[in-house]
């Protein structure tokens, strides 16, 4: 039975370590009555989708066939997750457009009046709160890709230099140095509250529809007030030392492989450290070769292959590697004690794509997959290809096993049938 210390905290304990080895979830520094490691959630989004033919097995249940890239994942990690088909979000369109929907649900990207919505990554953060020194980390293959959205529909910004996201989380700067990021803090603080006592002024000189714009930036002044006050209490904390040189910048922008790869690994750093406990990554496609063997033309051209041959061929080859990378991810995880069960029991890992099928932009019958959790896995749920299922559904699911109390999320309506 485990005894709670009520006065061994972690961050009091970080308070009298100047420097520390990657410090996990530990039982002595739970809550009172919390007896398993926090719930965490990765959310990774591929905006070229995946050839639907190799992902998709053809049989349903538990008993169903690996697929050509299901495969690929191999048997160890079959128990560990669960393949969707006949899953999308409802009334979205849009062909690449739909990048911005798919954490959030949010119906039609491309019309002149399209307003996002809080997307789930966000949603789970704010039920997280100020737990770690990241309520959440938004990443991208490249600069430019964006999943996140706050409550109000405003994107969030993703990091996406691998060695500007390892300074942020594990190095540390100097008594000065902090002193600096304090006032910083100090600063961005009264001028946001220097902008809130202005905006009162505005309000009866304005229209109805600038008048919603502005609540809306106030509410994103609030979250960002809110964020500046757990951030001066963290720069306080010292920052988690690990035994990891810090990783360099690929400059081939043409290996997206390779930049996924480092960014889940540094997502795996980020959870097994508890910096964070919400992430998401954008695997941005490119109009550039990537660096694989037998692959000789660009990985956009060959996402829209018009049911060549040849390009499906070449794009098997650089998805087959894509699905490598996934499975060590994965087994990472599944490898990492995590208390007494390991980093993926409590890790909810969503992989899927904006797009069913790339080469006629149709944003139908999406690639889905979930793992780890804390769910029984080890299925193959499958919903109607002409009446798809909500992707929002899963959502729901996967809120509520996070621990809000919630039945609704976007278009989603109650939680996904089948997944328990």
């Amino acid at each position: 039975m485990k005894t709670h210390h009520p006065l061994v905290s972690r961050r009091k304990f970080l308070r009298t370590t100047s420097t520390l080895l990657a410090l996990p979830w530990f039982e002595a520094f739970a809550s009172p009555g919390e007896s398993a490691p926090p719930k965490r959630m990765v959310c990774v989004c591929s905006s070229f989708g995946l050839y639907g033919p190799s992902f998709f097995p053809t049989e349903t249940g538990p008993d169903y066939k690996p697929s050509e890239y299901l495969e690929i994942l191999g048997s160890d990690l079959r128990k560990h997750f669960t393949v969707f088909s006949g899953i999308s979000h409802p009334e979205i369109g849009g062909d690449h457009a739909s990048e911005a929907c798919f954490l959030t649900s949010a119906k039609g990207p491309k019309s002149g009046n399209f307003r996002n919505s809080v997307s789930l990554d966000f949603l789970a953060a704010k039920h997280t709160g100020n737990a770690t020194r990241f309520p959440f980390l938004s990443l991208s293959t490249q600069d430019g890709g964006k999943l996140t959205y706050t409550s109000t529909g405003a994107a969030v910004p993703a990091l996406h230099q691998p060695s500007e996201i390892f300074k942020r989380m594990f190095l540390a700067g100097s008594p000065d140095q902090v002193e600096k990021e304090i006032a910083r803090l100090k600063q961005g603080q009264s001028v946001l509250d220097h902008m809130a006592e202005n905006f009162s002024s505005l309000k009866n000189r304005i229209s109805s529809r600038d008048q919603t714009q502005l609540n809306d930036y106030t509410d994103a002044v609030r979250e960002m007030e809110k964020q500046l006050v757990a951030n001066e209490a963290w720069v306080h904390q010292p920052k988690p030392a690990i035994g990891t040189p810090p990783p360099k910048d690929n400059l081939d922008r043409a290996d997206t492989i390779g930049r996924l790869r480092v960014m889940l690994d540094l997502t795996k750093l980020a959870l097994q450290t508890d910096s964070t406990r919400v992430i998401s990554v954008f695997i941005r496609g490119m109009d550039l070769r990537p660096p694989i063997d037998g692959v000789t033309e660009d990985h956009h051209g060959l996402s829209h292959h018009g049911r060549n041959p040849a390009k499906i061929s070449q794009l098997k080859i650089i998805e087959g590697r894509e699905m490598a990378v996934y499975r060590d991810f994965l087994t990472s995880l599944k490898d990492t004690k995590d208390g007494s069960s390991t980093l993926l029991d409590s890790t909810q890992v969503l992989i899927g794509s904006n797009l069913g099928d790339a080469s006629s932009h149709s944003t139908n019958n999406l690639p889905v997959l979930l793992a780890g959790g804390g769910w029984k896995h080890g299925n193959h749920i499958g919903g109607s290809w002409e009446n798809n299922t909500p992707l929002a559904k899963l959502f729901v699911s996967m809120l509520q096993q996070f621990g809000m109390r919630t039945d609704t999320f976007g278009s989603g309506t109650g939680t996904l049938d089948g997944l328990s």
